[in-house]
């Protein structure tokens, strides 16, 4: 089956896999790319592209990109969300989806939420402190950096965790050049016409990279009828399950008075 990663790299600045291969491909060239973890306690003092993924929507397309990205030796950070309405790290899915970015060597962390918090009357603070341990309990290792989601209409928080620095502070978006394709719109052209610049960070949604050749609201609306389409074929393995469970209930429940008397 051909999943797009063999096609050739395309230069043109469009919001697709082509597109992005042909950016990892140019960056690879010129630049290291760490991850996070390795810049956010204190920017060295060399060339460098760090590459950042905030899973705003959808972790199916993040691990795309992570797959994408693994098979050109790459490796960047994702960051994904607690309270997102669109997918549940406790769905084993994900869990299982997020586990294998991991697993190829990307970096994963927490997108927090302090907004979620706020709306509660809630301290976002300790509420993200204890995501940051709830993340890490749910998928099985220490994590090493964070990043804020919506952080230009959020409040500034310097004091989470010594341990888990953020992605946005001012030494990594304004002590050097940083560029993001928030809302499928760079404010200063695309990523890859920046490559003059010694030192460089970019965030880069992977719902906006994985369907091209649409508008993006038509993308937006692809991924919505995908989720719902995951969501319904939930329910029909459901139904089918209630219905077994009805053609053989006193069966099971034979079964189960036997369990409770041995």
């Amino acid at each position: 089956m051909n999943d797009g990663f063999d096609l050739p790299a395309d230069p043109r600045c469009a919001y697709s896999l082509p597109h992005y291969r042909y950016l990892l491909e140019q960056a690879k060239s010129r630049y290291w790319l760490p991850l996070v973890r390795e810049v956010a306690n204190g920017v060295p003092d060399r060339s460098f592209l760090l590459i950042r993924h905030d899973v705003d929507i959808t972790p199916w397309s993040a691990l795309r990109m992570a797959e994408l990205e693994h098979s050109l030796g790459v490796h960047t950070t994702y960051y994904y969300r607690f309270h997102a309405p669109f997918y549940n790290l406790m769905d084993g899915a994900v869990l299982d989806s997020v586990r294998a970015v991991a697993a190829m060597g990307h970096e994963v962390g927490l997108h927090y939420e302090p907004g979620f918090f706020l709306e509660r009357g809630m301290d976002p603070t300790q509420g993200t402190r204890n995501d940051i341990r709830a993340f890490e309990e749910l998928v099985g290792f220490r994590t090493h950096s964070i990043a804020q989601h919506q952080p230009a209409t959020g409040p500034v928080l310097t004091d989470i965790s010594k341990e888990h620095p953020c992605a946005y502070q001012p030494a990594l978006v304004r002590d050097i050049p940083y560029f993001g394709d928030s809302g499928f719109h760079w404010r200063e052209g695309c990523v890859c016409t920046k490559f003059t610049h010694r030192q460089v960070h970019t965030l880069i949604h992977p719902h906006s990279w994985v369907r091209d050749a649409r508008a993006w609201q038509d993308v937006l609306r692809a991924h919505a009828a995908d989720l719902g389409g995951r969501i319904t074929a939930e329910m029909e393995a459901y139904v089918a399950h209630v219905e077994h469970y009805l053609a053989r209930r006193a069966e099971f429940d034979r079964a189960r008075e036997q369990r409770y008397r041995n």
